[in-house]
């Protein structure tokens, strides 16, 4: 016999407010580290793999060369991106920046013919 209560369904309907369904913000939703734990066993695990693979090649079975050079090269790619400002960050488009303005441009958006006026 079970005695407990149901659970709530991870993925369950929100409640109806003024007509329209209510939709769950950042700010309604719990958060918390767990994921973090599988992040760090990945890491650790990707590196005792990656130890094992080099290992394997110093014992001589070079097929695993291609996996013992591509890994420190493809964290070097990534690296240098990172320190040169590049990737996309939060929250910014997918649009490339736009080009910096020529002195024609500037004429034409103020309306003169390369003629500066002081500023008022």
């Amino acid at each position: 016999m079970i005695t407990d209560p149901p659970s709530r369904l991870r993925h369950h309907r929100h409640p109806v407010e003024g007509g329209r369904r209510a939709r769950a913000t950042g700010a309604g939703r719990v958060r918390d580290d767990s994921g973090g734990v599988w992040i760090a066993t990945g890491i650790v695990l990707a590196i005792l793999m990656y130890g094992f693979i080099v290992l394997m090649d110093v014992a001589g079975f070079t097929a695993v060369l291609p996996l013992v050079v591509l890994p420190p090269v493809v964290l070097g790619l990534i690296a240098a991106n990172s320190l040169l400002n590049g990737g996309r960050g939060y929250g910014r488009g997918s649009r490339p920046a736009p080009a910096p303005l020529t002195s024609a441009d500037l004429d034409e958006l103020d309306g003169t013919d390369g003629e500066r006026q002081p500023h008022r």
